[in-house]
């Protein structure tokens, strides 16, 4: 029997919104709410270890601290792998992109496909049942957009309790617990960005771009390959034959979506 948890707590943020090949990437992580603390104090203990003064970011990404940063990422993967955080990643390809979305439609675009990573992505309509219902808490990296859009996003994601797929969840979202974080406070956010960076590098071909009248790649070019390869070897300890362009078939155990420790989804809108 799976153990059932009362609440459990989603990290997510976002990379890359207009990529030459790929977009709209959002990752998150989910952990138990009992779990947390100890996942958390466990990530900042290692980063003290290896030296990191600053916050872990895709962006910091160099030649210098490239072996730092794969030691975090084993770090973020044990915890994966230990069956206590979950891992998911969305993008959009950009050949599957809708047609004739309205001005509207476009606007709110971000907003929309976050909405959808965060009711499918996880599994939540396999989350495991409670009897007296489970708390979901979401954590998300600071919004780029206004706050009007913000809060009927907010609104959105409060409204999944009711949603009639979802409602055989149980699930309690208080809309108190639906917050933007700060992502130098929790580590566990800072290994969301490094790996949701990771691939919106890869999948974008970001890996072969050589400085203007060069004939050869940078060194942070060369070092994010390297950190690259370095988390795709780590996701295939969990999933062997993962093909990061295309969405993880879902493993046939007890819980689907809901277990699996990580997963890519191609997201194909409707129209």
């Amino acid at each position: 029997m799976r153990p059932t948890e009362k609440e459990y707590w989603i990290f997510s943020d976002e990379s890359v919104q207009e990529g030459r090949l790929f977009s709209n990437f959002f990752g998150g992580a989910i952990v138990p709410e009992s779990q947390y603390a100890q996942v958390e104090n466990r990530l900042r203990i290692q980063k003290a270890e290896i030296g990191f003064l600053h916050e872990l970011k895709w962006q910091r990404v160099s030649q210098q601290w490239v072996e730092g940063y794969e030691r975090m990422i084993t770090a973020f993967f044990d915890e994966l792998r230990s069956g206590i955080v979950r891992m998911r990643v969305m993008f959009q390809d950009n050949l599957a992109a809708p047609q004739g979305l309205s001005r509207v439609q476009r606007d709110e675009g971000y907003f929309r496909l976050y909405y959808q990573f965060i009711k499918h992505a996880f599994g939540l309509s396999e989350i495991p049942h409670n009897p007296d219902g489970t708390r979901l808490r979401l954590f998300f990296d600071q919004f780029p957009d206004t706050r009007e859009q913000a809060a009927q996003f907010k609104g959105f994601i409060h409204a999944l309790q009711v949603n009639r797929r979802l409602e055989h969840s149980r699930l309690k979202i208080d809309p108190s617990h639906i917050t933007e974080v700060d992502s130098k406070e929790h580590t566990l956010l800072q290994c969301v960005d490094i790996v949701l960076g990771a691939m919106a590098f890869r999948l974008n071909d970001q890996h072969k771009v050589k400085p203007e009248g060069s004939r050869v790649r940078g060194k942070r070019t060369i070092a994010k390959d390297r950190l690259y390869r370095h988390i795709l070897a780590e996701i295939r300890t969990l999933k062997p034959a993962l093909n990061p362009k295309i969405s993880t078939a879902c493993e046939p155990f007890p819980g689907g979506a809901w277990s699996m420790p990580y997963r890519h989804w191609s997201f194909q809108p409707k129209k």
